[in-house]
């Protein structure tokens, strides 16, 4: 016998796909991020992927009423706001009466764009989303538009001769 609550259950297929649809493009931009500089980011793949599809979820949870949805991306950018702060200001080390240092803005923003993916997924026709995300991770990954050399190297790091 079936529980009561699980007898009017019937999947939507375009909700399941829209939040896989989600999943697969915060698992793009964690997975640059978490191999973006000299270090290996593993938890970078894992904040990506929940980040959109919270926020792919929270949209879809609100239903078609647009003033509803329109909250529920309110309250996504001021929660992925907060979780980006968090990502750019670093604590000095212990002892050390310094104010934060502020790092981690690509990644921060990376955060951000993986929440207004997600938003995207769920709000808009899924194209839309996969086309930013095209964009996204080209910016991303083309070293000459952050100043970078291969070597990770900044041109006005380098000393002159």
């Amino acid at each position: 016998m079936t529980p009561h609550f699980l007898s009017s259950f019937r999947p939507d297929l375009e909700i399941l796909l829209r939040m896989g649809l989600a999943v697969l493009c915060g698992l793009a931009v964690g997975l640059n991020r978490a191999h973006h500089g000299t270090l290996p980011h593993p938890n970078r793949v894992r904040v990506h992927v929940l980040v959109g599809l919270s926020a792919c979820l929270m949209v879809l949870a609100a239903g078609p009423d647009i003033d509803a949805r329109s909250r529920a991306i309110q309250g996504v950018a001021t929660g992925v706001g907060f979780l980006g702060a968090g990502e750019i200001l670093v604590a000095p080390p212990r002892g050390r009466n310094q104010p934060p240092e502020v790092r981690g803005l690509s990644s921060a923003a990376s955060i951000w764009f993986t929440a207004a993916l997600g938003v995207t997924v769920a709000a808009s026709p899924p194209a839309l989303a996969l086309v930013a995300l095209a964009l996204a991770l080209i910016t991303l990954s083309d070293r000459r538009l952050n100043g970078s050399s291969a070597g990770g190297e900044r041109p006005s790091d380098k000393q002159a001769p």
